[in-house]
C-alpha cells in the first residue's frame, strides 16, 4: 500500500510539471504574437508618416516652382522669392495666373538652366584632389619560370607583325621585287610632285584599317603593303638535349649583349654629336643653319618638293648601290663616314687620356735609342707582347714601354705612414718608362693603379718608413709638386732601382736628378705641365690619388 501511494504521488507530480510546461509555452506564444502585432502596427505607422512627408515634399516642390515661374520679370531677370518669410507670403497679393504656354516655356528654360549649372559643377569637381592610393604590389608579380616563358611568347608573337613590316620595307628598298619597288618609287615621286604625300599616307592607313576590319568580321584577307618574302623555315627537332638548350641560352644571351652594346654605342654617338665633342657637330650646325636660311627665303612648297625628291632618290637608288657595293659606300657615303667618325663615351675618354698623357711625354735621348737598336729581333718580339699589355693597362703609347731592367716590374708595397703596418701596405709592381713611373695594383684598368709623371717629381730619396724594418728600410720616397709624398717599400735591390731612377732623370735633365733647382733649370723637358680637369677610369694620376681603400 505504501509503495503504491508513493508511486501515485510521483505520477501526479509529473503530470503537474507537464501541464505547467505546456502553460509556459502557450504564454510565450501569446507574447510572441503580441510583439509581432506591435511591430506590424509600428511599421504601418511609419509607412503612413513617410507617405505624408513625401506628399508634403512634392507639394513644396510644386509651390517653389510656381513661385519661381511667377516671380520671373523680363526686365529684371530672376527674382528669388524662396527667402521670403511665410508672413510676407500671406500678406502679398497673389500674382496673376500665367497661361499654359508661358508656364511650359519657363519650365523648359528652368530645366535647361539647371542642366547648365549641374554640368558646370560636375566639371569643377574634376579639379578636386584625390587621396593617393597606396599600391601594395609595386614590385609586381613574383618571378616564375612559367610566367616568364609565357610573357616571352606573348611578346614575340605581338612583335612579329612589326618585325615583318620592317623586313618588308628593307626588302622593298633592296629591290628584292624590282617591279613592286619601281611602282612604289613612281607613286612616291608623283605624290611629292603634286604635294599630296601626306594624303597618300593617310589613304594607305585607311586601307589598312579597312582590311583589318574585314579580317575582324571573318574574311581571310592577307594583304600588306610591306609583306616580307617567305623564308624557308628549318624543321625544329621535337626533342632537344641539355647541351642544345644550354647553347641556345648562350646564343640568346650573346645576342642580347651585342644588341645592348650596339644600342649603347649609338646613343653615346648621338650624345657626343649633340654635345660638341666632335668636329662633325660643326658640319651639322652649318647644314642646319643653311637649311634654316633656305626655309626663310624659299617657299615651303618648293622647299618640301626639293627635300622630298632628294630623299626619294637617296633612299630608293643611292642607298641600293651603297648596300650592294660596300667599297663604294665606304668611300662616298658621307652619312656613313660621319656616323663612323662619331666617338663613343669610351673613345672620348681614351682620346682625352691620350691628349693628357702627351703633355708629359719626354723626348727620346741618344742612349735609349742606341740601346733599343742593339736588341735582337727575337727579344724585341717577346718584349713587344708584354709591352703591349702594359701600355693597354695604363693607356700609354707604345713608345712608353718599360726601360731596360724594368720589364716585368719590381715588386714593392705602397706605404701609408698614417695607418698601421698591416693596413698601410698596398702590394704591387713598379714600372719605369721614359716619361712615367707606374705602380700596378691590379691586372685590369682601375683607379687603384697610379701613374707618376717624372716631370712632376721634385725630390727623390732613400727612406725607412718604419723603425722596425731591418737595414736601411728598402724604401724609396718620392715628393711631387704640391707636397704629396709617395713611399714605395719592400723593394728588393733598392739601391739598384734608386740608381736607375736617378739615371733616367739625368738622361732627361730633370731637376730632381741633376741637382739643379727649378728656378735655375730652363730645359724644356723639365718644365712642369699643368693637367686639365679631365678624369679617367683606367688609372689615377699621382696628384689625384687618395688612399680610400
Amino acid at each position: 500500500m505504501f509503495y503504491s501511494a508513493l508511486w501515485s504521488d510521483r505520477v501526479t507530480k509529473k503530470k503537474w510539471m507537464l501541464a505547467a510546461m505546456n502553460l509556459v509555452s502557450e504564454l510565450r506564444g501569446y507574447k510572441d504574437k503580441e510583439s509581432l502585432d506591435r511591430l506590424r502596427a509600428e511599421i504601418d505607422i511609419e509607412r503612413n508618416r513617410y507617405k505624408k512627408l513625401e506628399e508634403k515634399f512634392k507639394k513644396y516642390e510644386i509651390d517653389c516652382d510656381n513661385k519661381r515661374i511667377q516671380s520671373f520679370d523680363s526686365a529684371q531677370g530672376w527674382v528669388d522669392v524662396s527667402i521670403k518669410s511665410s508672413k510676407s507670403d500671406e500678406k502679398s497679393p497673389s500674382p496673376p495666373k500665367s497661361t499654359k504656354k508661358g508656364r511650359s516655356g519657363n519650365k523648359k528654360f528652368d530645366v535647361l538652366w539647371r542642366r547648365i549649372v549641374d554640368s558646370i559643377y560636375t566639371f569643377m569637381d574634376n579639379f578636386t584632389e584625390e587621396p593617393e592610393v597606396q599600391n601594395d604590389n609595386e614590385e609586381g608579380d613574383p618571378l616564375t619560370v612559367k610566367q616568364l616563358k609565357a610573357n616571352i611568347t606573348r611578346f614575340s608573337s605581338d612583335l612579329k607583325p612589326y618585325i615583318d613590316t620592317i623586313k618588308g620595307i628593307q626588302q622593298l628598298l633592296a629591290w628584292k621585287t624590282p617591279s613592286y619597288t619601281l611602282l612604289m618609287f613612281m607613286i612616291y615621286l608623283i605624290a611629292i610632285w603634286h604635294g599630296c604625300f601626306v594624303s597618300v599616307i593617310l589613304f594607305c592607313l585607311v586601307i589598312r584599317m579597312i582590311v583589318s576590319y574585314l579580317n575582324h568580321l571573318g574574311f581571310q584577307i592577307k594583304f600588306n603593303f610591306f609583306q616580307p618574302l617567305e623564308e624557308q623555315k628549318q624543321k625544329e627537332e621535337s626533342s632537344t638535349g641539355l647541351t642544345d638548350k644550354f647553347s641556345l641560352v648562350i646564343q640568346v644571351a650573346r645576342k642580347v649583349q651585342n644588341g645592348l652594346g650596339a644600342a649603347a654605342d649609338g646613343l653615346e654617338k648621338i650624345q657626343s654629336l649633340l654635345t660638341w665633342k666632335t668636329p662633325v657637330t660643326r658640319k651639322l650646325f652649318m647644314m642646319l643653319f643653311i637649311c634654316f636660311i633656305m626655309s626663310l627665303t624659299a617657299s615651303i612648297e618648293n622647299y618640301s618638293y626639293i627635300m622630298g625628291i632628294f630623299l626619294g632618290i637617296k633612299i630608293f637608288i643611292i642607298n641600293y648601290f651603297y648596300n650592294r657595293y660596300p667599297r663604294l659606300k665606304r668611300r662616298y657615303d658621307s652619312s656613313y663616314k660621319t656616323w663612323q667618325q662619331l666617338p663613343t663615351k669610351e673613345e672620348c675618354e681614351q682620346k682625352m687620356v691620350k691628349s693628357e698623357i702627351n703633355k708629359y711625354l719626354l723626348s727620346e735621348t741618344e742612349t735609349t735609342s742606341e740601346e733599343s737598336a742593339s736588341e735582337t729581333s727575337t727579344k724585341t718580339q717577346k718584349i713587344k707582347d708584354t709591352d703591349t699589355e702594359f701600355c693597354q693597362l695604363f693607356s700609354l703609347p707604345n713608345s712608353e714601354c718599360p726601360v731596360t731592367g724594368w720589364q716585368g716590374g719590381k715588386r714593392c708595397s705602397l706605404v701609408n705612414k698614417e695607418k698601421s703596418v698591416l693596413s698601410g701596405l698596398k702590394n704591387g709592381k713598379l714600372y719605369l718608362t721614359r716619361s712615367f713611373l707606374c705602380f700596378e695594383r691590379t691586372k685590369t684598368p682601375s683607379k687603384k693603379n697610379i701613374v707618376i709623371p717624372l716631370a712632376d717629381i721634385t725630390e727623390m730619396s732613400k727612406a725607412k718608413p718604419y723603425a722596425i724594418l731591418p737595414g736601411s728600410g728598402m724604401s724609396i720616397e718620392i715628393k711631387l709638386v704640391g707636397g704629396k709624398v709617395f713611399t714605395f717599400g719592400a723593394i728588393v735591390y733598392r739601391d739598384e732601382a734608386y740608381d736607375s731612377l736617378i739615371q733616367a732623370g739625368i738622361d732627361q735633365a730633370l731637376p730632381w736628378a741633376t741637382g739643379v733647382s727649378l728656378r735655375q733649370n730652363i730645359s724644356p723637358t723639365s718644365s712642369l705641365r699643368r693637367r686639365s680637369s679631365a678624369k679617367t677610369n683606367n688609372f689615377t694620376w699621382a696628384a689625384d690619388y687618395t688612399d680610400a681603400d
